[in-house]
């Protein structure tokens, strides 16, 4: 202010110099004002620090190059975004772009919170396989822009299967499910178990590897009347595993009480030759290969009657309610560019969806036979059934999950399993 008195100098009276220099002021806030007001909201979960690079490079660069319409990160938590986005909704404060996951956008799409982005997306359709598209969509609208999806697959410590005489499985139909028990049983040896597999909440792997057999889940799901029907082929995976902890005892039965996370540990850590988990391992074990010269790989995709996966991609969503939403869709279309795309997905461990940036998730990693394997899987995705309905993130962590984790610590028998879940989601109804 003093400045600006100085600059103005020349009005004859205080009043005249004040007035003038708040004239001023405002004239410069303003322009900062409408920059605020054009500016688009984005809130990502991504913590990974390859991942939020990536992130923060696009940005920078979309703001660089679109000064009116900038973007702010808002950093958001895997663990509670769900909460979080539902709070902001109800308040009409959600973000403009929101990165989530199909299954989680489900309930939102139904509440009529998300726009419909079929029209707004449509210049990259063709750059995304059609059910990846499907899996983000709800009631016939578009609700969210797939960009990334994990497979779970078998990492293989290499030197370990040399130590024990065994060939790494490089067969491209695929490794059976037969032939992963019998490999895991004979890599068990006194003092170290053939897999480690973080069994303390099972749920959401079991889904999309149940897929491998052809599991429906739910009957009647494109109506409001789906029910939950358990056959044997949705039970396939939950018994593999069972045989493979109490009757193969090829799994440490601690595995029972860790999630994923915590069961890279022994598998870096040489005390387990295979580890059954998402493909976002792969960059935790770049660093292990980097700094401790640790020696992984990946095995062909499981297959049971089929080496399909659930598809449960992560997606770009927009508020239904922003101001801002061409503007939106075009910050994603950007983001959608396979310069950015491949540095998330290697951040992230998991598969690009768009062709240009698997072609450059493929060259930078062409060296590597593990991740080589990881971009060979990503035509395996499949429309899950249970993507189709709204109420299944509730009844995965209210009924299935509980269910499944008393199963596989051998607490209650298979009928009771069955009865749990399809009577679970009965009164869940």
């Amino acid at each position: 202010m003093k400045k600006l008195l100085q600059v103005h100098g020349k009005f004859r009276t205080p009043l005249v110099a004040a007035a003038s220099a708040v004239a001023l002021v405002l004239g410069v806030i303003a322009p900062l004002q409408a920059k605020a007001a054009n500016e688009i909201t984005f809130v990502s979960p991504a913590y990974i620090p390859g991942t939020v690079a990536a992130i923060k490079e696009a940005i920078t660069d979309w703001n660089k190059a679109n000064p009116n319409t900038p973007v702010k990160l808002i950093p958001g938590d895997w663990d509670n975004l769900g909460d979080q986005l539902t709070t902001q909704f109800a308040s009409r404060t959600a973000p403009d772009v929101i990165m989530y996951e199909s299954i989680g956008i489900r309930d939102y799409a139904k509440r009529g919170y998300l726009a419909d982005l079929t029209s707004l997306m449509r210049p990259i359709q063709k750059l995304i396989p059609e059910g990846e598209w499907k899996a983000a969509s709800y009631g016939g609208r578009l609700v969210g822009v797939p960009f990334l999806d994990q497979t779970y697959v078998v990492f293989a410590n290499v030197d370990m299967f040399k130590k024990a005489g065994v060939a790494i499985p490089t067969n491209s139909g695929g490794l059976t499910w037969d032939e992963f028990a019998a490999l895991a049983k004979k890599l068990t040896t006194p003092t170290s178990y053939g897999l480690t597999y973080g069994l303390l909440k099972p749920a959401s792997s079991f889904m999309i590897l149940s897929s491998n057999f052809g599991a429906q889940w739910f009957r009647g799901y494109t109506t409001n009347r789906a029910s939950v029907r358990v056959t044997q082929a949705e039970l396939e995976v939950p018994l593999r595993v069972y045989d493979m902890v109490y009757k193969d005892k090829s799994i440490d039965p601690a595995n029972l009480t860790i999630s994923a996370g915590p069961s890279l540990a022994p598998f870096i850590a040489g005390k387990t030759a295979m580890l059954l988990m998402g493909s976002y391992a792969a960059s935790d074990l770049d660093v292990a290969a980097k700094e401790k010269g640790f020696n992984w790989t990946v095995l062909p995709l499981l297959k049971g009657t089929t080496q399909a996966q659930g598809a449960n991609p992560q997606t770009f969503s927009i508020n239904a309610l922003s101001t801002k939403k061409a503007e939106a869709a075009r910050f994603i279309q950007f983001m959608m560019q396979g310069k950015y795309l491949s540095k998330i997905a290697l951040g992230d461990g998991l598969v690009p969806l768009t062709s240009d940036a698997l072609k450059s998730g493929i060259e930078a990693k062409k060296d590597s036979p593990g991740w080589s394997q990881i971009f060979a899987d990503g035509g395996n995705f499949t429309l899950a059934p249970f993507a189709f309905v709204p109420e299944y993130a509730k009844w995965k962590s209210s009924v299935l999950q509980p269910g499944l984790q008393q199963f596989i610590q051998n607490k209650i028998s298979k009928d009771e399993l069955v009865k749990r879940l399809q009577d679970g989601w009965t009164n869940l109804r």
